[in-house]
């Protein structure tokens, strides 16, 4: 009769336990919280996009300084009294203002952009997840609202 009276206890207690724990925030435990791999997914996302951007920047630029060396070079062998070597110098001469254009224009507004960009989602990571441990990824692809 004991041994009953003791499993009855124990039946009222874990009974009583149950709804109590139920009723404490975070509990049960939710499953893990992707969201600091999703800003990660973010940062490593735009920090790819910037370095491209970069790239890009920096090709044209090493472009147009070897432009620039070829037209120091070809300024000082033009004849200026044979009108089709003036007019070849001409469209190099624009070919260099055009890529000068694009270098100083949409090239590094789009690096400056993308650099911001990261910067942004560098912040972000920062602010929500320093410190914190990433949880491991889930099996399968990471879907992440608003991470392309």
């Amino acid at each position: 009769m004991t041994v009953f009276r003791l499993g009855l206890g124990a039946l009222f207690c874990v009974a009583v336990t149950v709804p109590a724990l139920a009723q404490m925030p975070g509990y049960p435990p939710s499953g893990p919280d992707f969201s600091c791999l999703c800003l990660k997914q973010s940062v490593d996302m735009t920090h790819d996009d910037m370095q491209a951007k970069q790239g890009e920047l920096s090709g044209a630029q090493g472009q147009l300084s070897q432009l620039d060396n070829q037209l120091a070079v070809e300024r000082a062998r033009v004849d200026v009294n044979n009108p089709q070597a003036v007019a070849q110098f001409r469209q190099q001469l624009a070919q260099r203002d055009t890529l000068f254009r694009r270098t100083n224009g949409d090239l590094i507004a789009a690096a400056q952009a993308a650099t911001a960009n990261y910067n942004q989602a560098v912040a972000a990571y920062n602010n929500q997840c320093a410190g914190r441990p990433l949880p491991p990824p889930p099996p399968g692809p990471l879907s992440c609202p608003g991470v392309r």
